[in-house]
């Protein structure tokens, strides 16, 4: 554990030595786990730091960094922020924590498995599988077929990272050959402005990685839905089905 966290300081010194040479500065440094949205101000970004650092010690999960970051933003938030609902001082309201925690599958709405042809991505082809509606918004389940290059630039990570923690490994390689997060939106005929709340992912085998997206707010229905991620589209409807509370 000693190691990674050396590792992990000295990739920070590294970038910080880099930017410093080329005159750059107030820029964010890369990172062993990555938060959306970017922090807004330094006071965030030393969150940020923080999470990181207890993440790469191993004090705290992937999730809970997750969770964490979501709860700071909305105590943090102030109006017209992306992917917050106001400022908000004391105890988070119910309705924001309902947002961030997991989605019961009991409360699915409507569910479809969209036909739609997986489209050529840099590291194989990237698919949406499904789309299941809930009281406070979309999740997207999405599949990417890793190419043989892939497969072999990933058996080589492995190698050259074994002693790293195995969810430390996949998350960090799953979001590596996954497109960027950043990348990621979604548009209907109301400009409904939908926000990207998180995403999980993982492999599937040595060839396939899964991943899970969920968006707010719900759209309403019928609608006519359009997502772009990583430069490439998915277009899909969604019809309201018998009963909506």
């Amino acid at each position: 554990m000693h190691r990674a966290i050396r590792e992990f300081l000295e990739s920070k010194l590294q970038a910080l030595e880099e930017a410093h040479s080329k005159g750059a500065t107030g820029g964010d440094l890369p990172g062993r786990i990555v938060f959306w949205p970017p922090p807004k101000d330094a006071l965030e970004a030393k969150l940020h730091g923080l999470l990181e650092g207890l993440y790469v010690a191993g004090k705290i999960k992937d999730r809970e960094a997750s969770d964490w970051h979501s709860r700071f933003r909305s105590v943090l938030a102030t109006p017209g922020d992306p992917g917050t609902v106001g400022y908000v001082v004391g105890p988070i309201p119910d309705d924001v924590r309902a947002r961030y925690e997991p989605w019961l599958n009991d409360a699915t709405m409507t569910a479809i498995e969209p036909d739609i042809p997986a489209r050529h991505y840099d590291n194989g082809l990237l698919a949406l599988t499904r789309v299941e509606l809930y009281p406070l918004g979309l999740s997207l389940h999405w599949r990417l077929d890793l190419s043989k290059d892939a497969q072999t630039m990933i058996q080589q990570a492995r190698r050259g990272l074994k002693e790293s923690p195995p969810d430390l490994l996949e998350f960090h390689l799953t979001r590596t050959f996954l497109p960027s997060i950043e990348a990621m939106t979604m548009s209907d005929a109301t400009a409904t402005a939908f926000a990207l709340l998180d995403m999980d992912s993982n492999f599937v085998g040595e060839d396939q990685i899964r991943a899970l997206t969920r968006l707010t707010p719900r759209p309403e229905l019928p609608a006519q839905l359009t997502v772009a991620w990583g430069g490439r589209t998915f277009a899909f409807s969604l019809d309201a089905p018998n009963s909506i509370d």
